[in-house]
């Protein structure tokens, strides 16, 4: 009699249906404690409740992971920075919000923000490079959308929209890596506001030197 063969297809597994978003749960978990740096496809897997080569069933090994992990971060603060513009009062709040919003969530997420921004953290592949510039990017569109409510929309306005909106950013994320060094995620509103207020003020100062009038309503606006 012949004996029948082992079933076809894919072969069954011992491991429990954890998923991808199962075993990508995990790997937040282990890069909140751990940091991206220690945190190996093992220790993943362990969380998960699955093996090593389990995890690569779903994800392309620990690079993989770390970029699901940084997409999460930043679709999240990509959604928060969209919803600001409601929320705000005037063209200037709505930049300082943008500021305030993005430097917390850099300080909440400092992995993140050193591999993608910051150029530290562990090495990584293009595709995380392409995803740090994208944010740079979208934090700039952010900024300059919140400064032609202000400044205008012709050409001669959009240069120094530009400028302004670079302006801002690199007094962010100068306030970040002071806050990295120092430690102190919680003074962040003083020290933003302290950093950023004389910014926006030079930026309302040249619009209104450009225009040769102020406008009343837009010096209203800066906070």
């Amino acid at each position: 009699m012949r004996r029948p063969g082992p079933p076809r297809g894919r072969p069954r597994s011992s491991e429990p249906p954890v998923g991808r978003a199962g075993v990508l749960r995990a790997a937040l978990q282990v890069f909140e404690q751990v940091g991206f740096e220690a945190a190996t496809v093992r220790s993943i897997g362990a969380e998960a409740g699955v093996s090593a080569a389990a995890v690569y069933i779903y994800f392309d090994g620990k690079e993989g992971l770390v970029l699901a992990a940084c997409e999460l971060k930043v679709t999240a603060l990509k959604a928060r920075l969209g919803a600001l513009e409601r929320e705000a009062s005037g063209p200037m709040g709505h930049a300082f919000a943008i500021l305030e919003t993005t430097t917390a969530w850099a300080l909440q997420n400092l992995d993140v923000y050193e591999l993608l921004l910051a150029g530290t953290g562990v090495q990584g592949s293009e595709k995380i490079w392409a995803l740090g510039r994208e944010l740079d990017a979208a934090c700039l569109r952010e900024l300059e959308t919140a400064l032609v409510a202000f400044m205008g929309r012709s050409p001669d306005d959009r240069a120094r929209v530009e400028t302004g909106a670079r302006a801002l950013w690199a007094v962010a994320n100068g306030v970040i890596c002071l806050c990295r060094r120092l430690d102190c995620p919680e003074a962040i509103g003083p020290l933003l506001s302290a950093a950023v207020t004389p910014v926006l003020k030079e930026i309302v100062t040249a619009e209104v030197d450009t225009l040769g009038a102020a406008s009343p309503h837009r010096a209203a606006s800066v906070h």
